[in-house]
């Protein structure tokens, strides 16, 4: 998204980047983004980030500029500008509930919403993260009583280390792959400690681009994705979006990624003037 010259999770000369999943990534003279964000993107790109603050005011080449929480994994943020046509608020990846390994998101008042809507239908509700766990634990502890090994699949950056942390908590040990570990050393560095990391773990994760697909998976073998059969998800289920509109009551709404048409419709029906935007639209406002 390009806004006023400002690349939004969009490559310009002056970019903000939301988090650090390769699909979020950008290049520019200097790249706005969180402390975390800069390390766990710097662990696949190079690139000069200026470190932000949540918080803190800045500006972000003319314009007046806050970041805040986005609750999607450690160190994803929204943004909020103050244009001369009123504010605007890009949420970019995000999440309503509050994850172990994240930041509690935060989402502040604005005139413009630009929102996600990775799962912005309603077939797409969602368990609390806390009820996702229960049934994941579940899953674990019938496997291990079986006397087999229970395997998960999950994105290496962000998902894995949620689930690391959630199998430490409950006194499981784990083994995860290399790049897991590079991403969980770099979580340690901001506080999250995981306790558990062990060779022979209780648990084996592995990236969920794995070549095994879903219907080809053990019956000790699990998914965990809001696309997988465990629904723990590190993005905002439609319910969940609903909310976060809620909460900014914007007089206009743009709908970005997954769902976006369709979440636009929604949003109309329920009287929020809403429109769907492609990730790299030149928007004007």
């Amino acid at each position: 998204m390009i806004l006023r010259n400002l690349g939004l999770d969009s490559s310009t000369r002056i970019a903000f980047q939301s988090h650090a999943h390769t699909d979020h990534f950008v290049s520019g003279e200097v790249i706005y983004a969180t402390r975390a964000t800069k390390f766990l993107s710097h662990l696949r790109k190079g690139g000069f980030y200026k470190e932000i603050e949540f918080g803190k005011t800045f500006y972000l080449d003319d314009y007046r500029a806050k970041l805040y929480p986005a609750g999607h994994m450690l160190g994803s943020a929204g943004i909020k500008l103050w244009l001369d046509t009123g504010t605007v608020f890009y949420t970019g990846d995000t999440k309503w509930f509050k994850l172990r390994t994240a930041e509690k998101s935060r989402f502040p008042r604005a005139d413009f919403l630009i929102i996600e809507a990775t799962f912005g239908v309603p077939a797409f509700t969602f368990p609390s993260p806390r009820e996702a766990e229960k049934k994941m634990i579940a899953f674990v502890e019938e496997a291990l009583d079986r006397g087999q090994r229970p395997t998960l699949y999950v994105n290496q950056m962000g998902k894995a280390q949620e689930v690391m942390k959630i199998l430490d908590v409950h006194g499981y040990t784990v083994r995860p792959s290399r790049e897991m570990l590079k991403v969980a050393r770099v979580y340690t560095k901001f506080g999250v400690e995981f306790g558990n990391v062990d060779a022979n773990g209780d648990v084996v994760l592995r990236s969920y681009r794995s070549p095994k697909v879903e219907n080809s998976l053990s019956p000790w073998e699990l998914t965990v994705s809001g696309f997988g059969r465990l629904k723990l998800s590190n993005h905002a289920d439609f319910w969940e979006l609903i909310r976060i509109v809620e909460r900014v009551k914007p007089e206009r709404v743009f709908t970005v990624y997954g769902f976006a048409g369709e979440f636009a419709r929604i949003l109309r029906g329920l009287g929020y003037p809403a429109e769907a935007v492609e990730p790299n639209a030149v928007l004007e406002l």
